[in-house]
């Protein structure tokens, strides 16, 4: 029978071949089974994997270039990504080139030309280093945050108003300063405290940044790759004679983060004393801290995206409505002059009966993130993340630049890494934004930039989770849509990790990815049991129809690692959707032979120089025919789940509901419930044809009122809606070896597609059942290129031993059904 294929493709290796975003999409039509076949043992280009092709660590050589292609070619590769990355202490010392030199420019055009003369494909980086970033970005295209400064005046006697405390004074990395408002308030100051901000010593690996993977369950405690849970910092406490304390609030632990912002507000009620102490805990200690009076949101910093960290055990108490800013009694002054900050005083009302103020200048100051580990002489800035204009800025200085001069034909597409900058809350054009997207005018609630509660707790909470969905659309529709649309207009592809794993800036790792046309995650060597942001990425590719689900594989492999240990974290990654690999990374080797394995500053040990290197070549084979199969028909996933709206957000491993070991999965968040799916007969379905049987709804997952009655009109569809998958009976279950092994399933309209892994370094035999019977069943291995038939028992059930290691699909036509495939609920 026939399996349609995502792509046409050409089986001639030698001719030159268009990517596969870029090939016309076959539809109402097939390709042969034994075309399939031939195609799935010898893999064309475009289905081999592709590889970072780093630069910078020391001197370029046309040599060590040819010598870099001709062995990536023979091994099995189908590209190279130019990068200018590299993590030497000196690169300069070491004879690196600069960037844009005369020698420079030499080395890359030969580096194109060879990659093509070898058969391999040749894309560039976005930018030089990571990520997006350079000396081109002056302060105004650079990423901001709003910074506040504030002050009390009273009225004198004479009518005049006079400073009381505070300063309007704000700094900020090279002295850039934007204005954004000037906000005069009348004082609510009753002698109570109403909250502590601390400054901390950061500690241990955020939670943010630690990559999630099947790690267990651990109760409600968070877990991820190099994440260890820290004790708290201490308490603070309040006494009225310095000798009995009581307790009045915990001070949660404040981990490390890229680009992190380490001042943290804790809210707490109205409380009166003469004395207050933090009494830590341990070794544990603070910068800085300071008691106020004033209502504020508890862990403001954090909602208003100065830090990005995961919405947990936050408590703002209810204030009451004389405890709080109310927005009718504010003057707002939109942009002030330098004149009127310098005179504060000519903002307040004359005729107010109110002779206490308290004025918040509100201004932008850049983050000061920096692009990183590129050539050094172009080092500079990262570019604003929430606009257009600073996007198009770095396009047109950077990648603009090297396709004018390369060769038309010779770049086949851009690829971005990670954004790893830090936390990102203001861009000259907010206000403008926020009111397109949201419908009303932010001006009134501008106190809440600087932590206040305006109007009441619920109002506030609103108001900033509106907000960070701004910041969101914006990181989508300007930043990475706007580099998509670069991209297609030179007729190229882009592959973005929109936003990426280490998610240091408030978005949303699934819903962004939709404006990109090849979706990334990422997985690196040492995480032996894979990692969800592939999963983050498949499900993307899934819900918002894209054809290729990308990963940038085997970071940081060590030449300790063997080709069982790569064999290994492949099958987990196409388990988890995968259909393209890029190794991070190859390094450049200079000389065109060498006696030891090279370490450019890291041990990037994916390259000639490693004694393994022909070992691996199997490795590379198996991903390739993987590769052709997991781009044939469509993902047949059996449930979706729902994660949450509120940002930051992507897959959390203590979070994902109980029962879905043996499930074929995806990850959703309110994006994608509204726009991408409706209920029909029983399951949800996109408009590509992928299918759910199920809603499952993770753990503490916030669902804004929206979401909520969507959901709820699901349920009444028909759709499942449930808080576990115990109860779902998987198409194919894995009965005996099933520690062993992961699979993903896929179907063309007349069949069925399994992959199936072995991740063990034994073989291993592993018993199967199907609900749905076929006839018989194809197994094709992958490790060897050769296919074989079996037949299942009366019950479904069939046998068939991996060897260590290996990967195989199996695919059949259903027949009759063993077992109901409705799930009984």
């Amino acid at each position: 029978m026939l399996l349609p294929i995502l792509a046409l493709v050409s089986s001639l290796q030698a001719q030159p071949e268009r990517s596969v975003l870029q090939q016309p999409i076959v539809t109402g039509n097939t390709l042969s089974s034994r075309f399939l076949e031939k195609l799935w043992r010898n893999p064309t280009r475009d289905y081999r994997m592709k590889t970072w092709w780093f630069f910078g660590f020391e001197h370029t050589s046309d040599e060590g270039i040819t010598a870099d292609v001709k062995a990536l070619s023979k091994a099995g590769f189908g590209g190279v990504v130019y990068y200018d990355q590299n993590h030497a202490n000196d690169p300069k010392a070491n004879g690196a080139e600069d960037a844009f030199s005369p020698e420079w420019w030499r080395h890359l055009r030969f580096a194109a030309a060879e990659a093509r003369r070898n058969g391999l494909t040749f894309e560039l980086n976005i930018s030089n280093g990571y990520c997006a970033g350079g000396k081109w970005i002056d302060p105004e295209h650079a990423m901001q945050r709003v910074k506040a400064a504030e002050m009390v005046m009273v009225k004198g006697s004479d009518g005049e108003w006079l400073t009381e405390r505070g300063d309007l004074n704000i700094l900020g990395p090279e002295g850039y300063v934007s204005d954004i408002a000037l906000i005069a308030m009348p004082c609510r100051d009753d002698g109570k405290m109403r909250h502590v901000t601390a400054r901390y010593n950061a500690k241990g690996k955020g939670r943010n940044g630690a990559m999630q993977g099947p790690l267990g369950k651990n109760g409600d405690n968070f877990t991820g790759y190099g994440f260890t849970t820290l004790p708290d910092v201490g308490t603070l406490q309040v006494s009225d004679d310095s000798t009995v304390w009581r307790e009045v609030a915990t001070l949660g632990p404040m981990y490390r983060s890229q680009g992190g912002y380490f001042v943290r507000t804790t809210a707490f009620p109205a409380t009166e004393g003469k004395f207050w102490r933090v009494c830590p805990v341990g070794d544990a200690s603070l910068k800085e801290w300071h008691v106020g009076g004033e209502a504020m949101l508890d862990r403001w910093e954090e909602r208003t995206a100065l830090h990005s960290d995961f919405a947990e055990g936050e408590e703002t108490p209810d204030y009451l409505p004389s405890e709080v800013v109310n927005p009718q009694e504010n003057v707002v002054c939109l942009k002030p002059s330098m004149a009127m900050v310098e005179n504060p005083a000519a903002i307040l009302p004359s005729d107010s009966a109110n002779t206490k103020w308290r004025i918040i200048r509100l201004a932008s100051v850049m983050t000061g993130a920096k692009s990183k580990h590129g050539r050094q002489n172009l080092i500079g800035y990262e570019c604003d993340k929430l606009s257009e204009e600073a996007a198009n800025l770095h396009w047109n200085s950077y990648i603009q630049v090297l396709l004018d001069s390369l060769p038309t034909g010779t770049v086949s597409g851009i690829t971005m890494d990670s954004h790893e900058g830090g936390s990102q809350n203001w861009t000259p054009r907010m206000l403008e934004e926020f009111h397109k997207r949201q419908g009303y005018d932010f001006s009134p609630f501008l106190p809440v930039l600087a932590g206040y509660v305006v109007e009441s707790t619920e109002k506030t909470e609103q108001v900033l989770y509106d907000y960070r969905q701004t910041i969101n659309a914006l990181i989508r529709d300007n930043y990475f849509g706007t580099f998509q649309r670069r991209a297609e207009q030179q007729g190229l592809d882009f592959t973005a990790q929109a936003i990426g794993n280490a998610l240091c800036i408030t978005g949303d790792a699934i819903s962004v990815k939709q404006v990109v046309g090849k979706p990334q995650g990422e997985f690196w060597t040492y995480q032996r049991q894979g990692a969800y942001d592939v999963k983050d990425c498949s499900s993307a590719a899934h819900l918002y129809g894209k054809p290729v689900a990308s990963a940038e594989a085997m970071t940081d492999c060590e030449y300790k690692d063997t080709p069982a240990d790569l064999h290994r974290v492949a099958g987990i990654a196409f388990s988890m959707g995968a259909q393209e690999m890029v190794v991070c990374a190859t390094p450049h080797i200079p000389l065109a032979r060498t006696d030891k394995p090279y370490i450019a500053g890291r041990e990037y040990a994916i390259n000639r120089s490693n004694p393994k290197w022909r070992q691996m070549k199997p490795v590379w084979e198996q991903a390739a025919r993987s590769m052709v199969m997991l781009r044939q028909g469509k993902a047949a996933p059996d449930v979706l789940i729902f994660i949450g709206d509120d940002v930051p957000v992507k897959t959390i491993s203590s979070r994902l509901p109980d029962g879905i070991g043996q499930l074929d999965w995806d990850v959703c968040t309110g994006d994608a419930l509204k726009n991408r799916l409706v209920a029909k007969d029983g399951k949800l379905c996109t408009p590509d044809g992928v299918e759910y049987r199920a809603l499952l709804i993770a753990d503490k997952a916030h669902a804004c009122r929206e979401t909520q009655k969507l959901i709820d009109g699901f349920k009444e569809a028909g759709v499942p809606v449930l808080c576990s998958g115990e109860s779902i009976v998987p198409p194919l279950q894995m009965e005996e070896g099933m520690e062993a092994v992961v699979h993903t399933h896929r179907k063309t309209e007349n069949e069925e597609l399994f992959y199936i892994a072995n991740i063990e370094d034994e073989e291993t035999p592993i018993r199967f059942r199907l609900q749905a019977m076929p006839q018989k069943i194809c197994v094709w291995h992958n490790l060897s290129g050769k296919k074989k038939y079996l037949k299942c028992q009366e019950d479904g059930s069939f046998s068939l031993t991996l060897k260590p290691c290996e990967s195989v699909f199996l695919t059949f036509h259903i027949t009759k059904i063993v077992a109901p495939i409705e799930t009984v609920w």
